[in-house]
């Protein structure tokens, strides 16, 4: 199995956690835009390729990744619709912070676009909702609070605002530090 991608990803991180976790064996490979252009067909990170009666297969989307990598170990993945609908709303904060990152670097800003301004909007009210919630404190961790953790972990990492004003969300991070899967998946900057 091989997972491409690249450490700050919290997509990548959470494959490579999930994969840690079910003691899969896989190599990991840091893929850059160039890179998943030629062998992605969506031209996105993660994608994972795997055998599958000795031919290769791929999968371009860190949730079909995720679940395959949970039913392979024999494991439900986001198995209530309650789950599902906080994971997708963790994605939605992802690509909102990732909109407003990558089109920062190209000159424009929230106070420029009013689409960015949405979205500056979007992750702050998404925070304000996940502070409010209750999480666990050792693991095992669900997929939403691994997926969390790993969003939370890149804004922090990038430096993109204070974690500050929410400190339940703050400490929900700091328990995670330790956990040895996500210390193994440290982002580091490439």
């Amino acid at each position: 199995m091989k997972l491409y991608g690249n450490s700050p990803s919290p997509y990548v991180r959470h494959c490579r956690i999930a994969l840690i976790e079910c003691g899969l064996d896989y190599e990991f490979i840091q893929a850059d835009a160039a890179l998943s252009e030629k062998l992605s067909p969506m031209q996105k990170i993660p994608f994972l390729e795997y055998s599958l009666e000795g031919r290769t297969e791929m999968l371009t989307d860190s949730s079909s990744i995720l679940r395959y990598i949970r039913e392979k170990a024999g494991q439900k993945f986001l198995p209530t619709v309650a789950e599902l609908n906080d994971f997708c709303a963790v994605n939605t904060l992802i690509d909102a912070q990732v909109n407003l990152f990558l089109l920062k670097r190209e000159g424009l800003t929230p106070e420029s676009v009013s689409y960015l301004k949405r979205q500056e909007s979007r992750i702050q009210t998404g925070f304000q909702e996940f502070e409010a919630r209750h999480y666990s404190k050792q693991a095992p961790w669900t997929d939403v609070e691994l997926r969390l953790a790993c969003f939370l972990d890149w804004v922090r990492f990038r430096k993109h605002f204070s974690l500050e004003p929410y400190p339940v969300l703050s400490n929900f991070l700091e328990g995670l530090d330790e956990y040895e899967p996500f210390l193994e998946t440290t982002i580091v900057d490439i």
